[in-house]
């Protein structure tokens, strides 16, 4: 008897499956934009529209950018932006987008809300609303403009399934890990289509770790089959594996605001300081990487200083990695290389301590370029 309800049990399952896989299908586009023009009116009484030409173009062109590389291309979006503080963006059936001011002024790069933009696409594109919509809908009693408005206004599972009806811990977990699923699949394909346009498919990384730290601000429990999202770190380590096979590399200074090195001549308080014959400090993210005490070729101290920060921003922005740092020693003096090309010379007028050598001074940079690149990756983590 346990054995037969173990089979009839199963069997229920593998046909709840089965109808909800196909509920793309059934949906026609003007049921999909009937259902979307009522949660656009329900949205826009909620929020307040942004009116704000620079963002709207600049969404509209990631928008066209994007689009013909999507598998429903022959999709007609309407994108509208909303003066809301909410880091969010979503999309609604019918092809209708809707990204918060928040988000715009949070993103560091065109790259990471083109990213935003094609992961909401995404889910246009396998219907997804609709979808988790239309299982709230069976598995409850309630109306789908509801499930719908719930889902974009950030309601998790549970808050849906209060909106439509009091659910079950088997409900609550059949819905909680669809969302998860569907949420991997927005991210795949958005990689995707991002690899196919302009845009580096790094910026959903970037964006996404941004997220992950600020899980470490605060406790976050563990949902269970409540969870409605992939946990941060397994979301970040399948994109990265996604990138990689897309034939990307991860460069994330690509696609973010970072601070490039810097130098400050130096010299006495009560002195008008001579840039070209003062000493030069350069730093970089709070590190101090070295002193110069020498103009070298270059016409003055500041001038050489200038150089070498030119030189070393270039190779950070083309994704500096440590192995990538390299020193040899020529003719008493040590050359500092960056992914092959030379950043700098220390010369024996640089050096000024007697138990010292340009070797020594140019070993002391690479530890510093590797304490600033360690703290880098650090703010990036967990600030």
């Amino acid at each position: 008897m346990r054995v037969r309800r173990l089979i009839i049990a199963i069997w229920v399952l593998v046909l709840l499956f089965s109808a909800t896989a196909v509920l793309a299908r059934q949906w026609s586009e003007q049921r999909e934009q009937a259902v979307g023009a009522e949660v656009a009116e329900q949205i826009e009484k909620q929020y307040k529209l942004w009116e704000d030409e620079a963002s709207q173009k600049q969404v509209e062109e990631i928008l066209a950018e994007l689009v013909p590389h999507t598998d429903r291309p022959d999709v007609e979006y309407l994108v509208k932006l909303l003066d809301s503080d909410e880091v969010n963006a979503c999309s609604i059936p019918g092809g209708r987008i809707y990204v918060h001011r928040g988000l715009i002024e949070e993103v560091e790069s065109v790259d990471e809300l083109a990213a935003v933009m094609a992961h909401e696409i995404a889910h246009n594109c396998t219907y997804d609303a609709m979808d988790q919509a239309e299982r709230n809908q069976k598995l409850f009693i309630g109306g789908i403009t509801a499930a719908l408005v719930a889902i974009f206004v950030g309601a998790d599972s549970s808050e849906i399934s209060g909106v439509l009806a009091a659910g079950s811990y088997v409900r609550q977990g059949i819905l909680s890990r669809y969302s998860i699923d569907m949420e991997q699949r927005a991210d795949l394909n958005a990689i995707r289509y991002l690899a196919a346009s302009k845009y580096n498919p790094t910026g959903l990384l970037t964006f996404m770790e941004r997220l992950l730290a600020q899980t470490y601000k605060t406790a976050r429990p563990d949902y269970g089959i409540y969870e409605t999202h992939p946990q941060a770190t397994e979301r970040c380590a399948y994109i990265i594996q996604a990138i990689y096979d897309a034939g990307f590399d991860i460069n994330r200074r690509a696609v973010t605001k970072w601070d490039p090195p810097s130098f400050e001549s130096i010299g006495p308080e009560e002195t008008q300081i001579d840039r070209q014959t003062a000493p030069a400090k350069i730093s970089l993210w709070g590190e101090e990487l070295v002193t110069l005490y020498y103009a070298g070729e270059y016409p003055g101290i500041d001038k050489r200083a200038e150089a070498i920060c030119k030189h070393l921003t270039e190779a950070l922005a083309a994704g500096l990695v440590l192995y990538q740092i390299d020193t040899a020693e020529t003719d008493g003096t040590s050359t500092i290389t960056l992914r092959g090309q030379p950043m700098m010379k220390i010369y024996p007028e640089d050096v000024q301590s007697e138990a010292s050598s340009p070797q020594a001074v140019a070993d002391g940079i690479v530890r510093a370029l590797a304490r600033a690149m360690h703290r880098e990756e650090l703010a990036r983590r967990y600030h």
